[in-house]
């Protein structure tokens, strides 16, 4: 465990491994968390700022998918929050 950031409608915590984005209100174990990326996985990240808000994209490594190996590139993956 690292930090805590409360934001709106939802939680950013940050571990030594992975990066949890948790909807706010009482949930129990996992099932607050709707994007978990892993440090491992994680290509690139972007911040940006648009009309006041301020936005964390995302991009995961490319999977090969005959191999399930992550690749040193991009991929599709690039959720935004």
């Amino acid at each position: 465990f690292i930090a805590v950031e409360n934001i709106d409608s939802y939680c950013v915590l940050i571990s030594s491994k992975a990066v949890y984005f948790l909807k706010s209100g009482d949930y129990t174990d996992r099932e607050a968390i709707f994007l978990e990326v892993k440090y491992d996985d994680l290509y690139h990240c972007l911040v940006s700022k648009d009309h006041g808000n301020v936005y964390i994209q995302l991009t995961k490594k490319a999977v090969n998918k005959s191999s399930g190996v992550a690749m040193p590139g991009p991929s599709q993956q690039k959720p935004m929050v």
